[in-house]
């Protein structure tokens, strides 16, 4: 099913999460390093407000360009520096892809490599003024209200996200959707939260899928903002085990139904929750509503692989229960009529499985005529 696409920032104002966030920092030789990792690669910085950006050794520089953590797109060129003594030296100026901190990820860092093998690593306030409001406790660097991005910056960020998660790049999608959720806290819109269970789900983490389900519903506070609730709720029909909460979420699409398809992929929902807690007749009646619903779609437009596989399972649905109800003939009437509505689909990858599959049930009934 092709999911809405909408927009989340819909609030006025930056809303930022009141996080008191506290780093140790390791004391060598009389100064304070901070442990980072720059691109995937764990390194520690002096922490130097006085230094403009973060700066990398050459030492440094060359071994992450051999190991991957710096790849050619990631230098823009040179730029000079004035020392102490007054000489004056080039200096390459790279992009640090993402910088994380305790957990919290910059992204697009200006940074400068140093021609000296020994220079120190030094985070400078390309990154510090980014983190928002700091300040030092003993050991510790504590990052007040930390707001570590703008709203533009977390709007592109949202934007690819969308665009890793529709890429199937799950793991990275999902990075991306918590910066957002964790910029926005309870404001966020439900379907951040939507989509990272798409995430976890297609990562095979079920609970955290059916959580993030859940607190997006609670978020939309019924509003059904874009009308992510009949979406919500077919992913928790389709995720859970309990076949009665499968019954309740899938009447929950229906109520939130509001196109034909929409309606159609209620119908056979409600169908196959009926027919496993073996309510048959019901089965059969939803299953024959969402065959109607589909039809009325055919009549405008062209099923996509998705809704074609779930309008041939409907056929299949209905055909099962009336088996259950021992009516034979008309279970034969309804896996002929899928039999006929799937040649429409013979380039699907369901095609032979679902023709096998009408072709058993078909013999079946033929056998439990005979035997009566």
């Amino acid at each position: 099913m092709k999911h809405i696409i909408v927009l989340f920032i819909t609030l006025m104002g930056c809303l930022c999460l009141n996080a008191e966030v506290r780093i140790q920092m390791e004391k060598e030789a009389g100064v304070y390093k901070v442990p980072c990792q720059v691109n995937g690669l764990k390194m520690k910085f002096i922490f130097d407000t006085g230094a403009a950006n973060v700066s990398i050794s050459s030492t440094y520089a060359e071994m992450m360009l051999e190991n991957g953590y710096l790849v050619e797109s990631d230098f823009k060129g040179t730029t000079q520096s004035i020392l102490a003594d007054g000489s004056v030296v080039d200096n390459v100026v790279v992009n640090l892809r993402d910088v994380e901190i305790a957990g919290q990820t910059i992204e697009n860092v200006t940074a400068l490599i140093v021609p000296s093998q020994n220079a120190p690593l030094l985070l400078g306030q390309s990154v510090i003024q980014r983190l928002g409001k700091v300040s030092i406790d003993g050991d510790y660097l504590v990052i007040h209200n930390a707001s570590i991005y703008s709203e533009d910056e977390i709007s592109a960020i949202y934007d690819k996200a969308k665009e890793l998660l529709d890429n199937k790049v799950y793991s990275e999608a999902l990075k991306k959707f918590r910066i957002v959720y964790d910029f926005w806290g309870e404001e966020t819109s439900p379907w951040v939260l939507y989509y990272m269970g798409l995430c976890y789900a297609n990562l095979e983490d079920n609970d955290s899928a059916q959580r993030c389900y859940l607190k997006a519903i609670e978020l939309d506070g019924g509003e059904n903002v874009d009308g992510i609730l009949f979406y919500v709720y077919d992913k928790l029909a389709a995720s859970t085990q309990n076949h009665s909460k499968e019954f309740e979420y899938s009447m929950l699409m229906l109520k939130y139904a509001k196109i034909d398809i929409e309606r159609a992929l209620a119908y056979y929902s409600v169908g196959a929750s009926c027919f496993f807690l073996k309510k048959y007749t019901e089965s059969v009646s939803y299953s024959d509503k969402s065959i109607s619903a589909f039809k009325i779609v055919l009549k405008k437009r062209e099923l996509n692989s998705y809704e074609a596989s779930f309008y041939i399972s409907s056929f299949l649905g209905k055909g099962w229960s009336q088996e259950e109800l021992h009516r034979y003939n008309e279970a034969i009437e309804t896996f002929t009529s899928g039999k006929k509505a799937l040649e429409n689909y013979k380039n699907e990858d369901f095609y032979l499985e679902m023709m096998d599959c009408f072709n058993e049930e078909l013999s079946y009934c033929y056998n439990e005529l005979t035997k009566h």
